[in-house]
């Protein structure tokens, strides 16, 4: 899931097409959605093939294709179309969508998709693929790349996870019109490889959920999460450039005992780095030639997360923000101190991701101790409300 972009909210409103929604109930939308999801990006050529009927559709028309085939797919002299071997189309133009039947499945370069795939222009010549599937069968694929496999124990959290992921994807609608798809496939959005990783129990929770979301007033969240808090969320404002309502940091564990998250691998961390790699990584996010004299640290009292690093140098004070040091050291989080080691530096640290929103482990714990999926949806997103947009 993308975790660096920046927050938006989704007025209700521009669902008005589909349905009415009241702090009460809501009036269900017509029908499914379908979201296009961009699954390859800028590549030099492309095979598809279809286990039975399809259709290949081009701005000169439709072509029928009654029985298995395989497309290979090149920009090369102009653009080369053909089916099992053959060259099938007299100047062929993109886009491309290939259409299955309902008995018949999509393979994009071998990996397996539901719905239809379409290939339109790329950047420098090269090709961009986008799956064209209906929102839940997304969601099939994407719960289990965000929280694993899944088993009985933690259904809940699987459920939570499946509104989310749906609320995360409906609130990113159009996000992308410009270029032809509405969301990514991987962590600039939330990951998605089509039927790949698909199981039993993520199936089950995202049909035990369908069209399940969650609003913060009149208004459809834009549900971050992330693997790890370490015991307490962060703020919206820790990340991104603004304070949302629902997304405020929150002690993550029971009145007595410890951290819903206390189990996870990333729970507390620690790396080592030699001070001639600290200083030249932060010589390198401060002006040219400054000759670093001091540094400190910012932190969040409420969230523990750094804001900044403050540099004194001789050309003057400088800032650089958490996120910006997570990323330059490979930290697994902006939950950090950092201690002298002899000829190092150590950070120690707590999670792993942003922090925002909803702590998967600590979802994963609460729904072993019985709590249920509004609970946990809650428990994240105060003052969040779930509601049902279609059936």
């Amino acid at each position: 899931m993308k975790r660096h972009r920046s927050l938006i909210l989704v007025p209700l409103a521009i669902f008005a097409f589909a349905g009415c929604v009241s702090r009460y109930g809501i009036e269900r939308w017509s029908e499914e959605p379908v979201i296009k999801v961009l699954v390859a990006e800028n590549v030099p050529s492309v095979t598809i093939e279809a286990n039975g009927n399809h259709t290949l559709s081009s701005a000169s028309g439709s072509m029928p294709v009654l029985r298995p085939g395989r497309w290979d797919i090149s920009p090369t002299a102009g653009l080369s179309v053909t089916l099992n071997g053959s060259q099938h189309l007299t100047n062929p133009s993109l886009p491309l969508k290939i259409a299955p039947d309902e008995r018949t499945l999509l393979k994009l370069n071998g990996a397996s998709y539901r719905g239809w795939l379409a290939v339109t222009p790329g950047t420098s010549s090269g090709l961009n693929v986008i799956n064209l599937v209906p929102l839940e069968a997304y969601l099939y694929g994407v719960v289990p790349r965000e929280i694993g496999t899944g088993s009985a124990d933690i259904m809940a959290a699987i459920e939570a996870q499946a509104i989310c992921a749906r609320s995360y994807a409906i609130s990113h609608f159009g996000r992308h019109r410009r270029e032809g798809f509405d969301i990514y496939a991987d962590s600039r959005s939330q990951a998605y490889s089509g039927m790949a990783r698909e199981t039993r129990w993520c199936t089950q929770a995202v049909d035990a959920t369908r069209g399940l979301v969650a609003f913060a007033g009149d208004q459809l969240i834009d549900a971050r999460y992330h693997s790890t808090c370490g015991g307490r969320t962060a703020n919206s404002e820790d990340v991104w450039s603004s304070p949302v309502s629902y997304l405020q940091s929150i002690k993550d564990k029971p009145l007595f005992g410890r951290p819903y998250c206390s189990k996870s691998p990333h729970y507390e961390w620690k790396k080592l780095v030699s001070k001639q790699e600290f200083y030249a990584t932060i010589a390198r996010m401060i002006p040219a030639g400054a000759k670093i004299r001091s540094w400190s640290l910012e932190i969040n009292p409420k969230s523990k997360r750094v804001v900044k690093m403050i540099v004194n140098s001789d050309k003057g004070t400088h800032e650089i923000k958490g996120s910006a040091l997570r990323t330059a050291f490979g930290l697994k989080s902006t939950w950090f101190k950092i201690k002298e080691r002899g000829d190092g530096l150590l950070f120690e640290g707590r999670g792993w991701g942003h922090g925002v929103g909803m702590c998967q482990y600590g979802a994963m714990q609460m729904a072993r101790r019985g709590r249920s999926a509004k609970r946990i949806i809650k428990h994240y997103y105060q003052g969040a409300w779930i509601g049902r947009l279609y059936r």
